[in-house]
């Protein structure tokens, strides 16, 4: 089950308030926002590419740049490693100065050199003409970074040549199904983000088949598919010694991860703390890779969790539990999610975690059926 806070977004009132509270403290923070005047835009992409959903296969394609930023100071208004760490007011006013301009169209090829400079490994100066003033307003979603001021392109010149990894030049010109070329361009080191904004962009896949893909889908698309490959190396491990704890918080977000001996399977627990109310989401998947739900944020963290593990060369049963509180009142998406868990460091037992041996070695699949006893914790 989704929050109620993420079911509502502010519109429905399902919490029985007489006003939303989100709503209000993000307008609060909106009074602050950075204004973007003028039609023309000149700035560096950091780079930033957006696939809308609304009227799928016929979408928006998004490209974005902060004004009169150029060369590398650019990356920090957009890259996941550099956005880690900042607060959210702070997150929030760097994606408000980030302008973007958008095509509509279902046809990738009809994007011209757009999509190159998406997946540039470095920042690209572009001027933009937008057809109108932009709409200054904010654009939040639970996947993806929020999305500044933005307008129809009228023209783009580009003042600079884009530089796309070799990898992925070559599976642009490949025939392979859109999450093998992932895997590969993963295990090959392209960055995991670029790998996302291509399979977005339609430039990965069987040539006569490729096409736009919204951005919430594909990000977690990459997710799944380089997060299944690497379980498939980690099943083939042998079993942790014993049992390790990680714990990790940004963002009011807090993680907890327990890995026991045992095969490699997962257990997610979500908890969305509103009010004095909790909503929960809930996945399970065995040791063949079946999941009892589909969750884009489940899967960044199993996709960060898998990580540890293969860099340790040991499997074992994997119990995540993430607990949001009231501080984190918009997403900034999933990138906070893979990133934090990036980070967490994996461990034996100390004097911190104690008293949650018995109950984790007991029976892992407890951190999911009396989630009450990690409250203290959590």
């Amino acid at each position: 089950m989704y929050s109620i806070c993420a079911k509502c977004q502010g519109r429905k009132m399902l919490c029985g308030l007489p006003r939303c509270p989100i709503v209000e403290r993000i307008n609060a923070v909106k009074s602050s926002l950075f204004r973007i005047r003028g039609r023309e835009i000149f700035g560096a992409t950091p780079p930033s590419a957006v696939v809308g959903e609304a009227g799928w296969p016929r979408v928006r394609v998004y490209i974005g740049e902060p004004p009169e930023v150029t060369g590398d100071a650019a990356r920090a208004y957009d890259d996941p490693r550099l956005l880690w760490g900042k607060d959210l007011e702070e997150i929030i006013r760097l994606r408000s100065y980030m302008a973007f301009g958008f095509r509509q169209t279902s046809r990738p090829w009809e994007l011209g050199e757009l999509p190159l400079l998406a997946v540039s490994e470095r920042p690209v100066d572009v001027e933009m003409r937008l057809a109108k003033d932009p709409v200054q307003t904010m654009k939040f979603d639970l996947r993806e970074k929020p999305m500044g001021p933005r307008a129809p392109l009228d023209g783009v010149r580009i003042d600079g040549n884009p530089v796309v990894p070799r990898a992925l030049e070559r599976a642009m010109a490949d025939d392979l199904q859109a999450g093998e070329a992932a895997v590969e361009l993963y295990r090959r080191g392209v960055d995991l983000y670029t790998i996302q904004r291509a399979f977005a962009l339609g430039l990965l896949g069987a040539r006569h088949r490729r096409r736009l893909v919204p951005t919430r889908w594909s990000i977690t698309a990459v997710d799944v598919a380089v997060g299944d490959s690497i379980a498939d190396r980690v099943r083939q491990m042998p079993e942790v010694a014993q049992t390790l704890y990680g714990y990790a918080e940004y963002l009011d977000n807090r993680y907890l991860v327990v890995v026991a001996p045992g095969p490699l399977r997962f257990f997610y627990l979500e908890r969305w703390i509103y009010g004095g109310r909790a909503a929960e989401i809930e996945v399970v998947e065995d040791p063949r890779g079946r999941r009892s739900t589909m969750d884009g944020g489940y899967e960044a963290a199993r996709l960060a969790v898998l990580e540890k593990l293969a860099s340790l060369g040991r499997k074992g049963t994997v119990s995540i539990v993430r607990r949001i509180g009231e501080r984190y009142y918009v997403s900034v998406g999933n990138w906070q999610i893979r990133e934090t868990l990036r980070r967490l460091q994996l461990r034996p037992l100390d004097e911190d975690y104690r008293k949650y041996v018995q109950l984790v070695e007991r029976d892992p699949l407890s951190l999911i059926r009396t989630p009450k006893r990690l409250d203290e914790f959590l």
